[in-house]
């Protein structure tokens, strides 16, 4: 791909998650709403089996030693496992009890000593066999460092193997050239609406929109009933970015691309467009009132959903991360449940259905200096394509191949309901694979105008104007 755009596009999230990948320092809590399990570990956490596996040696007598460290494993609770320690172990002696010769030793850590102790190892020669790695801005910055993949899909997967994966589970990661340095394991999405339709019914709202113009009408019925409309976080960054890719991407898919990658101007019609959508989203009242001063979480979450599972608002701009409410173990299933908790994507525009934003929480590279990069390569395969039944039964995570397998694991009717709408939704063609820009200047000026648009400080016109002016001073 051009040299002109190799610097890419960050995936965040969320997944945290929400929101869940490597921040930019103006994004420190980047939006998913599980955030990190594991970068609130202090403690490193590691783990490895006695043996290397239960197929005993390789045919040489001899067991390949690699070491994996990441921040977190994007499995969910993959088998049941919810503790860091506990989720490391069930990883660990998975991988060895079914790859007889080589035996993994695994690392989990909070994300920032992660990244640390990386610049420490590298430069030490001593790096993992397999990194986690964000894709974005960690990815460009350790590609180097890293061995390309594409030949070992091709030799295990097929020549077609870029087929089997969906489009947007490998947007940033191809962003980063002409080499495929990491391979994604899960992915979550942003950009969909939860909502209550319990209290939207009691209050006029017979349907969820399924156009712009009926969600202006719902949120004007809403209000009438003196119920707050769309509860949205426009104090977050990640909400704001959320909202305008979505609204972009919805109107026009690949300028929404283009413009991220500085490959297509700010000032294009379509992109007026969208910020003039956004804007209306304050002029029309579909957004609550102040919701410029106001944080997703918890000012806006409580309010949707409290300890006790109570729900007083209609709807919410979230992400798939959220589909962990409506667990049966959850000690506030019960309550929460009877507001029949449902989800969907943005309404349309314009005709055209409203997109989602998929991106990888975590991906996998192969030390380039690693010893045993086949060994590596073998890990990486085995969590990225192998263990995709897995990922989607570790629920809250969606499969990064377009042939997704289906849940195996039993899941309230809510939670399938949910899954089956995200996890389409994900899997279509109508997703952009990022949350944000890699530019961290890009993203302060988008936040600003964003906020600018809402308070009626700015027109599209100026909105877009600021944006190319930004973007012009950003060298590629």
């Amino acid at each position: 791909m051009k040299k002109a755009i190799a610097m890419l596009l960050a995936g965040v999230m969320t997944l945290s998650l929400t929101a869940c990948s490597g921040n930019t320092a103006s994004e420190t809590n980047s939006g998913t709403g599980e955030n990190n399990a594991a970068g609130s570990t202090a403690a490193v956490q590691e783990s490895t089996t006695s043996q290397g596996g239960e197929g005993g040696e390789a045919e040489n007598g001899e067991v390949v030693e690699i070491t994996v460290q990441s921040w977190q494993y994007a499995l969910g609770n993959y088998k049941g496992f919810t503790e860091d320690d506990e989720l490391t172990q069930a990883i660990a002696d998975e991988f060895n009890a079914t790859h007889p010769g080589i035996h993994a030793t695994v690392k989990i850590m909070r994300q920032e000593d992660h990244y640390n102790a990386l610049k420490v190892d590298f430069a030490a020669g001593s790096a993992p066999d397999v990194i986690g790695i964000a894709p974005g801005a960690d990815l460009e910055q350790y590609k180097s460092q890293l061995a390309p993949l594409a030949d070992y899909a091709s030799q295990d997967l097929g020549e077609d193997w870029q087929d089997k994966f969906t489009e947007a589970s490998f947007t940033t990661i191809k962003l980063s050239g002409d080499e495929i340095y990491a391979f994604p394991s899960a992915m979550s999405a942003a950009g969909t609406v939860w909502y209550n339709n319990k209290l939207m019914t009691e209050n006029g709202v017979e349907s969820f929109p399924a156009t712009w113009e009926e969600l202006q009408t719902a949120a004007q019925t809403l209000r009438g009933a003196g119920q707050i409309p769309l509860m949205f976080g426009g104090k977050d960054n990640w909400q704001n970015y959320d909202m305008f890719i979505t609204i972009m991407a919805t109107i026009n898919k690949d300028l929404c691309n283009g413009i991220f990658a500085l490959e297509n101007e700010w000032t294009e019609s379509d992109v007026v467009k969208a910020f003039d959508y956004y804007q209306k989203l304050f002029t029309d009242g579909i957004v609550q009132d102040g919701a410029l001063s106001t944080t997703l979480y918890n000012e806006g979450y409580s309010q949707w959903k409290d300890d006790d599972g109570n729900s007083t608002i209609p709807m919410i701009f979230n992400g798939s991360w959220d589909m962990g409410s409506l667990k049966a173990e959850n000690s506030f299933y019960e309550n929460f449940s009877s507001n029949d908790i449902k989800v969907a994507t943005m309404p349309s525009i314009e005709g055209k259905p409203g997109a989602v934003l998929t991106a990888p929480d975590v991906a996998w590279g192969v030390n380039a200096n690693s010893a045993n990069k086949e060994a590596a390569w073998e890990f990486v395969k085995w969590l990225c394509y192998d263990m995709q039944q897995e990922v989607v039964d570790g629920l809250g995570f969606f499969s990064v191949l377009k042939d997704a397998p289906s849940p195996t694991v039993d899941l309230t009717d809510d939670y399938k309901a949910a899954y089956d709408v995200i996890s389409a939704a994900a899997a279509s063609d109508n997703t952009v694979g990022f949350r944000s820009s890699f530019y961290t200047k890009l993203n302060d000026a988008l936040f600003d105008q964003l906020q600018l648009l809402g308070t009626g400080a700015a027109t599209p016109e100026e909105a877009a104007a600021a944006m190319a002016e930004a973007a012009a001073g950003i060298s590629k």
